[in-house]
């Protein structure tokens, strides 16, 4: 943290790097405090410009995805509190690796232009690596093993009403809001897939389902059915986080799909799928279709729309 040693930028990157090799099965719960002093140093210089700290924050992101270390029982007792802050900062960094939009890339200069690329391609890196880790969170926990349930309740029910300790701290850590941001620039074919799976076990717990609908993820949702229509599997876990959260928040689900845009989209997915979906696949998305729009229009106020759309017609042929 000393101004003298600021622009010793690769003794930092050998110091993370290292940092992560010793801890490779996972960081401890009793250097939480100062993980999170590191990596919020380590974002903060990176959006200053020295990118050359991405390849450190990379192994630091790849480390975070395992289950922290307990040296004692009590550790997560007395360390845990840490670690909605360490998501938190852990996840700001995808503020500062946004995809360039078109035009502002070097196009001139073939060393500049060598450079944007390479950039290009760690920032790429890092929201992979994030997305991973989140989708790690998020799964870790989610069996019968691992949740007390009562007597004949189901798993999802319980999951949705308590969730689980990985998914109670990314609520607490805030995290759809600065995930709903990344993805909606996201270009990544790899990170979408892999952020959509973190998603998608993120919207089984009821609170989680709600911050989905407040920060207007579903409208990327939609996108992502209308870029992929048909024999693809990133539809039908971008219908199943629709599905999801529809169960989960109803209400604003349900208001925030009520749209005419949404219903007409909905509408050509309908249409695209009895014209030419023939695949097993095409199949299930039809099914989940048919089921999201009935969620949708069991709120009084959207059922005009299905007859202005058209909808209504197209389900019934």
């Amino acid at each position: 943290t000393s101004k003298y040693t600021v622009d010793l930028v690769d003794r930092h990157v050998a110091a993370m790097r290292k940092l992560c090799k010793t801890c490779c099965n996972g960081f401890l719960l009793l250097h939480l405090e100062p993980l999170v002093e590191l990596l919020r140093l380590a974002v903060t210089r990176f959006s200053q410009g020295q990118f050359e700290l991405a390849p450190a924050l990379c192994e630091f992101t790849r480390v975070s995805s395992q289950p922290f270390v307990s040296c004692k029982t009590s550790d997560m007792i007395t360390y845990g509190h840490h670690l909605p802050s360490f998501i938190k900062v852990l996840v700001s960094v995808l503020g500062y690796t946004l995809p360039l939009e078109e035009g502002h890339e070097a196009k001139d200069d073939t060393e500049a232009r060598g450079a944007s690329e390479h950039k290009r391609t760690m920032c790429e890196r890092i929201r992979i690596e994030i997305a991973h880790t989140l989708a790690c969170w998020a799964r870790f926990g989610l069996d019968e093993d691992s949740i007390e349930l009562r007597p004949n309740q189901p798993l999802i029910q319980a999951v949705a009403d308590s969730g689980t300790p990985n998914l109670r701290i990314l609520r607490q850590s805030q995290v759809m809001d600065a995930l709903s941001s990344s993805f909606r620039a996201e270009d990544s074919p790899e990170a979408i897939v892999i952020t959509l799976g973190a998603i998608r076990d993120m919207s089984l717990y009821r609170p989680l389902a709600r911050q989905i609908t407040n920060c207007g993820l579903i409208s990327n949702l939609v996108h992502v059915i209308r870029v992929n229509l048909l024999g693809s599997d990133v539809l039908l876990v971008a219908a199943e986080v629709l599905w999801n959260v529809l169960e989960l928040d109803w209400e604003g689900a349900t208001e925030a799909l009520g749209q005419e845009e949404v219903i007409e989209s909905f509408r050509d997915f309908m249409d695209a799928v009895l014209t030419r979906g023939y695949r097993f696949k095409d199949k299930i998305f039809r099914n989940d279709m048919m089921v999201l729009l009935m969620y949708i229009s069991k709120r009084v106020e959207n059922r005009p729309l299905f007859a202005s759309t058209g909808s209504g017609a197209k389900i019934d042929s």
